[in-house]
């Protein structure tokens, strides 16, 4: 254990470690293209570049690769560009997915073979900056002559492979120089700007992977906190450790952990200091005595706060209801917005529009890029335009320093969401109207447009040809977004109000982390209810309700008292639920409902706590009062 932290570390001193056996991996790598790969190193090899389909394949099947590393290709980029590098981001097998290459050089870049497309493996180019890398699963450093093809002996690389959060290799980051251009110190720098750069995408990838767990970011410096961390550990409320970043974990090895035998600290301790101080640094130990360490510990992104990138539970796929097939009309929609045709979703307020239009983005191909919501009612007009469209700096008075980005710009390459369209103004309809004609859209204050690739999808509760005849809303707008009209019915009609009832009781269980029923009498009032708020209002009387409940049933008294007091008498018995602890009949004990809790979360009192909406001094006092004894771990 004392030496679990005290090795050195990618993007520190990890560079000098890997220089010193380069020469011996370069010679195993040459007697490889000789001996194993049959190459002549005079012919000039056959290059394989990717067609067109094939790599927008490719880029498909590697899409969480690229949404992490693409600001880190363009941050090294800026760094390395003016100093003559072209950067690669290939996959695991050496095709490339992503080229950065600017100024006179490009044309020179892309004849030596840095294109997308092309590849760049061992057993196709011998020995050479990414096929190295991959077949040594380790950065390497290849300059002019040490290609093993004379055709290559005219570029220098430095390439860094990249892993994944279960240790299996993601693709190689490769910055390459022409031999002229690569002096001593620019290599150097290119060299740990790419480890480094390298890390931060690995980071990007176990951070957005164990995003629903307690993530300890460590390091040994406390300066220059931004830079890559260390180590990464991911552990639940209990302190299992179910992740560790991949240099960390070969230290681990395969063994089961708890985060208190890797760092000197109870999970109890780092969890209340993450929650007491969030975004601040912990000074720890690790356990078996390494010296000073400091963590920073990330909470984890609950349920609630999901990516709308992510797919839509199974429990609420059919959120389209109408005459037809739910789910066919779902693939029908996803279609249209692949193929960016405007989407118009109807229906009362609360009806579920917005909600629905993340499920269409989540089954489409822009399911992993931006989902862009802006709600055309609830910004003042006079902001609109500079909330939609962004301004550059100086448009007007008040504007940031920086200028601002656009909703529409910063949805590029994924989907606009334009709720309650009905009230935007018309001078910004025409506006709007241009973008989606020509797919440009220009800032307030700027010369040139920018091109953007948006699928569109609106919503409103309002009658839009009425509008088009009152002169309220532009025709040739309302013709372009209605091509898809999907009326939304209010909650009162739909055919299937329980099992809707259930899928968002469901959900919400899932976002308060609690595992509760609902009793009958509950759910019979549920469905009586003629839910004038629709879905919005139905989602916050569970949510109100879950939050609660003091026992593992939802009962009629957990209810809100203004929704109690609207149902029909006939269905509210106004039966009281018992308390924890009060003894009624028919419901648990507090002794019950403890142990129970302590069960669930494998006798972790610190877990069981928050389960149960307690603080801990509060649980152990009732331990001792029910005389309950909790295992050593």
């Amino acid at each position: 254990m004392h030496s679990l932290f005290n090795t050195t570390h990618r993007g520190h001193d990890m560079a000098a470690v890997a220089l010193p056996n380069m020469a011996e991996r370069l010679a195993r790598s040459r007697r490889r293209s000789t001996h194993e790969y049959r190459l002549d190193a005079g012919a000039r090899s056959t290059e394989q570049v990717l067609s067109r389909s094939e790599l927008s394949q490719l880029k498909d099947s590697n899409e969480h690769l690229l949404r992490a590393a693409v600001p880190g290709i363009d941050w090294l980029h800026q760094q390395l560009g003016d100093l003559g590098y072209c950067l690669l981001l290939t996959d695991f097998g050496g095709a490339t997915l992503e080229v950065r290459a600017s100024g006179q050089r490009v044309d020179q870049f892309s004849s030596a073979g840095l294109r997308e497309g092309a590849c760049w493996s061992e057993p196709n180019q011998g020995t050479c900056g990414v096929g190295t890398a991959i077949a040594d699963k380790a950065p390497v450093l290849v300059h002019g002559d040490q290609h093993y093809l004379l055709q290559n002996h005219s570029i220098s690389c430095a390439a860094v492979p990249m892993f994944g959060p279960a240790q299996q290799l993601l693709g190689v980051l490769n910055a390459t120089a022409c031999t002229h251009d690569a002096q001593k110190f620019g290599q150097a720098l290119a060299y740990r700007l790419t480890l480094q750069t390298a890390a931060r995408i690995e980071q990007s990838i176990f951070m957005s992977h164990y995003s629903e767990y307690w993530i300890a970011r460590v390091k040994r410096q406390l300066d220059d906190w931004e830079a890559e961390p260390d180590d990464l550990i991911a552990f639940d409320e209990c302190g299992r450790v179910v992740g560790a970043s991949w240099r960390l974990k070969q230290r681990l090895g395969q063994q089961e952990w708890r985060i208190e035998d890797i760092l000197d600290c109870s999970v109890e301790g780092l969890i209340d200091f993450a929650c007491a101080h969030p975004g601040t640094p912990l000074r720890v130990a690790a356990s078996g005595g390494d010296g000073a360490l400091f963590a920073q510990i990330n909470a984890p992104r609950r349920a609630a706060r999901r990516s709308s990138a992510t797919p839509a539970p199974p429990e609420v796929k059919r959120t389209i209801p109408g005459a037809g097939d739910a789910t066919e009309d779902l693939r029908r929609l996803e279609r249209l917005l692949n193929a960016k045709v405007p989407i118009l979703l109807l229906g009362e307020t609360g009806s579920g529009k917005e909600f629905n239009a993340k499920i269409i983005h989540a089954r489409s191909r822009r399911r992993d890029q931006p989902f862009i919501a802006i709600n055309c009612a609830a910004i003042p007009e006079t902001l609109i335009e500079s909330e939609l469209f962004g301004y550059r700096e100086g448009a007007f008075t008040g504007a940031r320093a920086k200028g601002c980005v656009g909703k529409i710009a910063q949805a590029d390459g994924g989907t606009l969401f334009l709720d309650e369209i009905g009230d935007m103004p018309l001078a910004l309809q025409t506006r709007l109207l241009r973008v989606l004609a020509e797919g440009e859209v220009l800032a307030l204050g700027a010369d040139k447009p920018r091109t953007v690739d948006i699928s569109v999808i609106c919503a409103t509760h309002r009658d839009l040809s009425a509008m088009v005849r009152d002169g309220l809303f532009r025709e040739d707008l309302y013709y372009r977004l209605n091509a898809a009209t999907v009326r939304l019915p209010p909650l009162r009609e739909r055919d299937d109000v329980a099992e809707l009832i259930r899928s968002v009781f469901a959900e919400e269980c899932k976002i308060a982390s609690r595992s509760l029923s609902m009793s009958p009498h509950v759910e019979d009032g549920l469905l009586v209810y003629q839910w004038p708020g629709n879905i919005r209002e139905l989602r916050n009387v569970l949510r109100y309700a879950i939050a609660v409940c003091p026992s593992e049933e939802v009962g009629w008294a957990d209810l809100p008292e203004n929704f109690r007091a609207q149902v029909p008498e006939t269905v509210n018995d106004r039966r009281r639920a018992h308390l924890p602890g009060s003894g009624g009949s028919g419901q648990p004990s507090e002794s019950d409902i403890i142990l129970s809790a302590l069960k669930r979360t494998q006798w972790c009192v610190s877990a069981a706590s928050r389960f149960l909406g307690v603080s801990r001094s509060t649980l152990y006092r009732r331990l001792n009062e029910h005389g309950i004894e909790v295992p050593p771990k």
